[in-house]
């Protein structure tokens, strides 16, 4: 089995893979740099016991992060309780696809990774839905760029502790664009807006790759629109576990 681990800002998805890439499970924790490599074994070996899944057949680790001080400490954990180097993601390792920048976050290169192997033929487009919100284009199999705007909750969390009297409040779907109340009011302007710059940021890019086939995936990925083609929760997983098959030696 492989276990593959993907550190965000806000937190550490992690899973467990038959070496075919069969998901067995996947789960949450939050990104706490405070905690130890013991302290997250602990959580690792209770959510596996639980799941019936027995972590001595674990025989290979890879790692993304864009926390860089977390990294240590699931390499330290792989090393003390699994024997294992990790395999940590970066742009030196061998890609499916060519990057010819010289940085690129390990959560976007995974994702990359997942679609230049899975959608030869496409030019692609890609939607994360994260802490940050970030979009990446696959032309050709070459990376040619993308963006990042703040996240859905980011925007959410801004409007309401910056003031006073508007309450807290979570992401949905709305149906009406005018809203009565103040809390109606902001679901509908945040899902709204929120979904206008989506559209607006595909429409501008098809206006330059117009056969672009649009993916979306992240916690809130999966919000209704047309535009999007495919939404994939679990790319970021399944392009960690192509990854490590390209690098395992």
């Amino acid at each position: 089995m492989i276990l593959t681990i993907d550190i965000g800002n806000t937190h550490v998805v992690s899973g467990i893979l038959t070496r075919e890439g069969n998901l067995l499970f996947k789960f949450r924790t939050a990104s706490n740099k405070n905690l130890t490599e013991d302290e997250y074994f602990s959580i690792l070996k209770n959510i596996s016991d639980f799941n019936s899944i027995d972590l001595k057949n674990i025989k290979g680790i890879i790692i993304s992060s864009v926390v860089p001080a977390l990294v240590d400490i699931f390499k330290f954990l792989g090393k003390k309780y699994f024997n294992i180097e990790p395999i940590v993601v970066s742009k030196n390792i061998n890609l499916p696809f060519i990057l010819n920048i010289p940085t690129l976050g390990a959560d976007r290169i995974i994702n990359l990774s997942e679609v230049a192997s899975k959608y030869l033929e496409k030019n692609i487009l890609i939607f994360d839905f994260g802490t940050a919100t970030t979009y990446d284009i696959l032309q050709n199999n070459i990376y040619i760029g993308g963006g990042i705007i703040p996240g859905i909750q980011m925007s959410i969390n801004s409007l309401t502790e910056k003031t006073a009297k508007l309450p807290k409040f979570d992401f949905k779907i709305k149906k009406n664009v005018i809203g009565k109340e103040t809390l109606d009011q902001l679901e509908s302007g945040i899902y709204f807006g929120y979904i206008g710059q989506i559209k607006n940021i595909i429409e501008e890019i098809k206006k330059i790759i117009p056969d672009i086939y649009v993916i979306s995936t992240g916690g809130l990925g999966n919000i209704p629109l047309n535009e999007i083609d495919i939404y994939d929760p679990n790319l970021s997983l399944s392009g960690l576990y192509t990854l490590y098959n390209l690098n395992n030696k």
